[in-house]
């Protein structure tokens, strides 16, 4: 499977990193068994289009890291040697990079991986092809009904089709709690000095709004915005004060809980797993009973690709909707699918869900998008203070 780097294209060799970034801003071998695949879905729906019909490569954009390791191991290969189409991968050095090139029509690409925020840009300017559900007959029949037509994929068509989802929720030494349920944990004093935010203005509304029982989405449906919005700032000042860091990326939620500095804060579910797994057993995780910001990894298509193009990117996002490709390949990710295959693998992942997806709360990005520079501006008044 060829890698290109798109900023200069050179090729690649294949790197790994556990604790890349797949959201925000975050098995078994399967290959072996390609040719004993069906053509169906994992409850008996797809079809199988192959031939003339297919395109003989198809080129993905994406980062690098755990999920391009995941679909390299566990599903690349096995497409190729069922449908004979290689998925080639065009390597972005950022989400904003590799966006602003696919919007330039500089990007030589049929498709991408795209979170939340991307999505809905992409879709806002009329960068992302629409999809009909019946060309991707596993979204209808397999993927969970919380996770179809998000609110940040907008409009009356979709736009991106999930492959698997994950959470800010709230990590924290089990040491020193004892098993929170709730989102209060992080105003608490008696963790004066160890208390972790995510340090984002949108981030420190989204889940204060949840603490206080606000939709975030809708900051004073009850009163009215202005009056709201000064409630959830003076709850983040609060908060401030027993804060020891206001994180921004993995690698430092990572450090910050490892080191037992922070006790109890935001994190990535899929970070703190990985932490867990090289030895750090302080550590637990937790989706609050207030719920926590939810998010998918999705795969779009860039418009004016051609129908042959069109089919076969289609074909894989349907191959990897099938049960036995995706479990594999999320086991791998260390995120849960977006449908409703399990394992005791799964089920162990901090991003799960047992409510099958109803414990999470996406983002209207328009919402946010319309009051990011209010927030962000404030947000560094009260970081400040």
């Amino acid at each position: 499977m060829a890698r290109t780097n798109e900023d200069d294209g050179t090729a690649n060799e294949p790197t790994s990193s556990r604790r890349a970034v797949l959201g925000l801003a975050a098995g078994t071998g399967l290959s072996a068994i390609a040719g004993c695949l069906n053509s169906t879905g994992g409850d008996g729906d797809g079809t199988t289009t192959q031939g003339d019909d297919l395109a003989d490569k198809i080129v993905l954009q994406m980062e690098g890291g755990t999920m391009l390791d995941a679909l390299e191991s566990e599903a690349f290969g096995a497409f190729e040697e069922e449908f004979g189409t290689s998925v080639e991968v065009s390597l972005r050095s950022s989400q904003q990079s590799g966006y602003a090139k696919i919007q330039a029509g500089q990007a030589e690409v049929d498709f991408a991986s795209v979170p939340p925020f991307t999505l809905y840009n992409g879709t806002k300017d009329d960068v992302w092809e629409p999809i009909d559900p019946d060309e991707v007959p596993n979204y209808e029949s397999n993927v969970l009904d919380p996770l179809k037509n998000p609110v940040f994929d907008p409009g009356d068509s979709i736009h991106g089709i999930p492959h698997a989802y994950g959470t800010v929720g709230m990590a924290y030494n089990n040491n020193e709690l004892d098993d929170p349920t709730s989102w209060s944990a992080c105003w608490d004093s008696a963790y004066d000095g160890h208390v972790a935010p995510e340090g984002f203005g949108f981030i420190r509304v989204f889940t204060t709004a949840l603490e206080m029982g606000m939709d975030p989405n809708d900051i004073g449906a009850d009163s009215s915005y202005e009056e709201a919005i000064e409630k959830i700032w003076d709850r983040v000042a609060e908060q401030q004060e027993l804060v020891v860091t206001n994180w921004t990326s993995g690698d430092e939620q990572a450090r910050l809980f490892a080191s037992k500095d922070a006790w109890v804060g935001e994190a990535w579910g899929n970070v703190i797993y990985g932490a867990v797994q090289d030895g750090n057993d302080h550590l637990s995780y937790t989706i609050p009973e207030e719920g926590a910001y939810g998010y998918t990894q999705n795969h779009a298509l860039v418009k004016g690709i051609s129908d042959k193009k069109r089919r076969t990117v289609l074909e894989f996002i349907n191959f990897l909707l099938r049960d036995e490709i995706l479990q594999p390949v999320t086991e791998k990710l260390g995120l849960p699918p977006s449908t409703s295959v399990t394992s005791e693998e799964i089920e162990n992942l901090y991003d799960y869900d047992p409510q099958g997806g109803e414990g999470l709360k996406f983002p209207d990005v328009e919402y946010i998008n319309e009051h990011n520079d209010e927030w962000s501006q404030r947000w560094e008044s009260v970081r400040g203070n």
